[in-house]
Parts: C-alpha cells; structure tokens; sequence
C-alpha cells in the first residue's frame, strides 16, 4: 500500500487555515467544483469537482486549528476506505506548515497518479485563498 505525502507552507495563521478546510463555505469559495456536507466528527463531507466525480469523506478526529482526519466512503473513481489527514503545525517564520498524508492506496491503481497531482493543485488553491484575504 503507499501513501500520498504532500506539503505547503502558507502565509496564514494555523486558524484561518483550519476554518478554510473545515467552514463549507470557506471551501466552497477555493475547492473546485461542489462542496457538500459538514466537516464534523461522524459527518459526513461530499466533493464535486467534477460532475462525473466525487468523493465523501467521514471525518474521524478534529483538533482545533492542528488535525483533521478523514475515512473515504465512496469514490467515483477507486476503493473506499483510505485516509486522508491534514496536520498544521507553526513555522518559525510566522507562516504555517500543512502536511497531507493520504493513505492506503494499492500499488497498482491507476488513480494514484491523478490523485497525486491534484493534491498539488488543491494545497496550492488553499495556499492562495488563504494568503490573498
């Protein structure tokens, strides 16, 4: 099985970060397509960034402005069940570190790649959102 690590640094508190991957309507306004759901311990969050994909998310564990960890229940594209968790941590320089691990893919699935590049494309939106207001 490999997991996706991906990581930014952003020029925002850890809060305001928090708030943009936990507020629907934060997200909404910097994840592509439709945002769906809420981001609460055993709620359930559903993205559109397509009109022929999405992906609902249970969220597990919240900790306030550091962690949030996710169980995928459906994909339209894939096997449900990996992980997916945010980790926010200070920087020295005042900015913040977001680290994303997401988990349990099989070696061959033919997705992985794709998802691996949008991770990129989606830390680099929240990157932009988040420095820009």
């Amino acid at each position: 099985m490999i997991t996706l690590h991906h990581a930014i640094k952003i020029a925002a508190s850890r809060h305001a970060i928090f708030t943009s991957l936990t507020d629907i309507e934060k997200m909404a306004a910097w994840h592509a397509g439709v945002v769906e759901g809420e981001i609460l311990p055993g709620q359930i969050l559903t993205l559109r960034p397509k009109a022929e994909t999405h992906f609902s998310w249970r969220t597990e564990k919240l900790e306030p402005d550091a962690l949030i960890a996710q169980t995928s229940l459906e994909e339209s594209e894939g096997h449900a069940g990996k992980t997916l968790t945010f980790r926010l941590s200070d920087l020295a320089d005042g900015r913040t570190l977001v680290e994303l691990t997401h988990g349990e893919w099989a070696d061959s699935d033919p997705h992985l790649p794709f998802c691996n590049t949008y991770w990129g494309e989606v830390l680099f939106h929240l990157k932009t959102f988040n420095e820009r207001t």
